[in-house]
Order: structure tokens, then C-alpha cells, then sequence
């Protein structure tokens, strides 16, 4: 088993619970809002899939069946056709990529938009219905909306779990946070140097806080300066909202309502980033 990362300082916010109807509806509305972006993406993405030259290459392949080899080596048109297949297998990858992509901030969006709807059943109400789970499966459920996109960018998934046992919490509200903190990592480490980039998946019993379970993750990505540090639980402002950065704010008042903690700590630009969420739990244990 691993240890624990120690944080030297770390990046905190004190926020309460965000009540009341219109709250949740707004959110809910901005939710709505990204998917339509996000659809709408696609849809143009889709249009532009030169699904059609490929068509008309086999078709212009087809005609001259008898003599490819002299078409394709002396005819000025048939010439043409290796460059232009190498350049249409390139675009068309591309636009498979950016498809999947979306398609993976959309399902993102849609797991938002539920997580908000079961909150908005019960605004008042600090604590819902709890379930009994094991925490380590929480954290692999939180993988699997991106594990294409992991694969896809050759990202390496390593899994840090010590023996925690099983608990209540209200998973409903905990799984969101996961999967919000996984994209985040995810999206740091997009356009990064490092040949092999690292996610790294760490559960494990609250070392300095009795009845607390600590998850973290922890990315290669492009890190965070000092500076920055404490602005990243921020609300973003209008404008600069993006449809590929989850609502780190949101998570952190998840966390908060919880009665949990959300923080932050990066030794700086490139140098990767650690996200600390400790939330108390009841083990099975302790009611036994």
C-alpha cells in the first residue's frame, strides 16, 4: 500500500450549502444550457464528416479496376488519390476524436443535470438518503464516463486503495464530486510534455481526522502556480465559463454540504496537481 500525500499548505474554501429552489433551477438551467452546446457540437461535427469522398474514391477506384496500378502511378487524377486518403484518414480521425470527446462532456453534462435534480428533491434537507458502499468502487465507478477518452490519450490509471471497509454516505451527492475532480484531471493533462501521463486514484482512511475517509486525485498535468491556487473552488464569472471545465465550485459546496472538504495542492506549472476530499462517513462497525 502507498502512502499519503502530505500537503505543505493547502487551498481551502468556507462555504455553506446552497439552499432554495431557484438556486438549484439555475444551475440546473446552466446545465441545460452546455448540453445544448454541446449537442449542437456535435451535430456539426457530424455534418462535416467527408463521409462522401470516401465514397467517391472507391468510386473513381471502381472505374478503373482493370489498371489501378498504371491509375494510380500515371493518371493526374488517380495520383492524387494516395496524398488525398492520407489527408482524409488524418481529418476524419481528428473529427472521430473531437465526437467522443464531446460526447464525454456530454454525458458529463447529463450526470450534472441528475445530480441537480436530486438535489433539488430535498434543497432543505442536509443529509439524504444514504447507501451502504464500498468506497473504492466509488472511486472506479467515477472512471468509467472517461475511460475512453483514458485510453485514447494513453493515460495511465493508478489505483492507490488501502483497506477503509465499507460505510453509509450519501453516494448521490459524493459520486459527482469523483467524477468532476477525474475530468478535471483529465483536461490538465491534455496538452502536456510528459510521454506518460499519470492518473493517479488514492482512497484510504482520514490520517488526521477520526470518522473521515480521504479521497484524492492526483494528475501529471500542467499543475498550478502558487498564485492560483487559491482561486480554483472560485465561481467562474460569466464569460468565462467553458463546457469542457467542470464546476470545481460546485464541487466544493457538494463537499461542504457533506460535511466534507474540498482542497488543493500543486508543487507548481508542470508539476501536476493533488485534489484532497475528505467526507465523514458511519462504518458498518459502528452500528454493529
Amino acid at each position: 500500500m502507498g502512502t499519503s500525500t502530505v500537503f505543505p499548505k493547502e487551498s481551502d474554501i468556507d462555504v455553506a450549502p446552497n439552499k432554495g429552489g431557484e438556486a438549484v433551477f439555475h444551475k440546473m438551467r446552466n446545465v441545460l444550457n452546455s448540453v445544448h452546446v454541446s449537442a449542437g457540437l456535435i451535430q456539426h461535427q457530424l455534418r462535416e464528416f467527408h463521409v462522401d469522398d470516401v465514397g467517391r474514391i472507391a468510386d473513381m477506384l471502381e472505374a478503373h479496376q482493370d489498371n489501378v496500378g498504371w491509375y494510380l502511378t500515371q493518371d493526374p487524377k488517380g495520383i492524387k488519390i494516395p496524398h488525398f486518403l492520407g489527408q482524409l484518414s488524418l481529418e476524419l480521425r481528428q473529427t472521430h476524436l473531437n465526437t467522443l470527446a464531446e460526447l464525454s462532456t456530454l454525458n458529463y453534462y447529463l450526470e450534472q443535470l441528475e445530480y441537480f435534480l436530486t438535489a433539488g428533491q430535498t434543497p432543505d434537507r442536509v443529509g439524504g438518503f444514504k447507501d451502504t458502499v464500498h468506497f473504492a468502487e466509488v472511486m472506479d465507478e467515477a472512471i468509467i464516463p472517461h475511460q475512453g477518452e483514458l485510453d485514447r490519450m494513453g493515460i495511465k490509471v493508478i489505483r492507490d486503495y488501502h483497506l477503509v471497509g465499507e460505510g453509509i454516505l450519501e453516494v448521490s451527492k459524493l459520486s459527482p464530486i469523483l467524477v468532476n475532480l477525474i475530468r478535471n484531471a483529465l483536461n490538465a493533462m491534455r496538452d502536456t510534455a510528459e510521454k506518460t501521463s499519470k492518473l493517479i486514484l488514492h482512497v484510504l482512511p482520514c490520517p488526521d481526522r477520526d470518522g473521515f475517509v480521504r479521497f484524492q486525485v492526483e494528475d501529471t498535468g500542467r499543475g498550478i502556480s502558487s498564485d492560483c491556487l487559491t482561486r480554483v473552488f472560485l465561481p467562474s464569472k460569466l464569460g468565462e465559463q467553458s463546457h469542457q471545465i467542470p464546476d470545481l465550485h460546485a464541487s466544493a459546496l457538494a463537499a461542504k454540504y457533506l460535511g466534507g472538504s474540498l482542497r488543493v495542492w500543486s508543487d507548481g506549472l508542470q508539476r501536476g496537481a493533488t485534489f484532497t476530499l475528505d467526507i465523514p462517513v458511519i462504518h458498518m462497525e459502528e452500528i454493529q
